[in-house]
């Protein structure tokens, strides 16, 4: 009997050393909540953290918008600004370029009297000519009228048109001049050269009516009322002559 319990203490013992039992058991249960703990500490501070960037992207769209917003004003206001500018200089152009005109209608005078003398506008009558002298004074008119364009002065549409018609129609005068001297000079072909100048004189006054009709329909537009700016004899060589309005009526715009 000695033997046989001898024997199942030595069984006994490498059982209870392969399945140890007692104090250990807890040991296991205390490692299983400080890794909960140690989870939980990671954890709650990482969805505190996506709560304070979820907030700090609606506070960073809002901050967006608001720029936007604020950046789509300052650009009105600035387009504003730019119009008003533009209104101001425009009409300015338009008053001084009406100024001008009536100043050249009035230095061209003798030049168109004298053409209309020889070369009657809407006939093909040559009437007596003028004196070489007064010729000359008449290129030193037109050519010193023309000076005024010789600077380019960017506008608004409608008054760069007016300028360009104004222009041209000097050029067109300047060349009829140059063509009435010529034929003073050369009798052997004087009469082509007065019909080659009557031409131009034409085509110099038919191109004014046109610019002068665009300077009435600015100054209308910008507050100004009909301003009648043309040269004699426009009808009677195919151009425009001024309307029966009264200077300064019909104003549309402007302050």
């Amino acid at each position: 009997m000695a033997k046989r319990s001898v024997k199942k203490a030595r069984q006994r013992r490498p059982q209870e050393a392969a399945h140890p039992q007692g104090p250990s058991a807890p040991a296991g249960r205390r490692s299983f909540w400080l890794g909960m703990l140690v989870a939980a500490a990671v954890l709650v501070p990482i969805g505190a953290v996506g709560i304070v960037i979820a907030a700090g992207g609606e506070s960073t769209a809002d901050g967006a918008a608001e720029e936007q917003a604020a950046v789509k004003e300052s650009i009105e206001s600035e387009a504003a600004t730019l119009r008003k500018q533009t209104q101001v200089r425009d009409k300015e152009q338009v008053a001084e370029l009406t100024e001008r005109m009536r100043a050249t209608v009035a230095a061209l005078a003798p030049v168109i009297d004298g053409f209309a003398k020889a070369l009657p506008p809407g006939e093909k009558s040559v009437g007596p000519l003028a004196k070489p002298g007064a010729v000359a004074k008449w290129r030193t008119a037109v050519r010193k009228e023309n000076e005024f364009f010789a600077e380019t002065v960017s506008g608004e549409t409608g008054t760069n048109v007016a300028r360009g018609g104004f222009a041209a129609a000097l050029d067109a005068l300047n060349e009829a001049t140059e063509t009435y001297a010529l034929a003073l000079d050369d009798r052997g072909h004087r009469r082509p050269l007065l019909a080659r100048a009557r031409e131009q004189r034409d085509l110099a006054v038919r191109s004014w009516s046109v610019a002068a009709t665009q300077l009435d329909a600015i100054n209308i537009a910008t507050g100004y009322g009909h301003q009648h700016v043309y040269l004699g004899g426009s009808e009677q060589v195919g151009g425009f002559g001024a309307d029966p309005a009264p200077e300064g009526s019909g104003a549309e715009g402007g302050e």
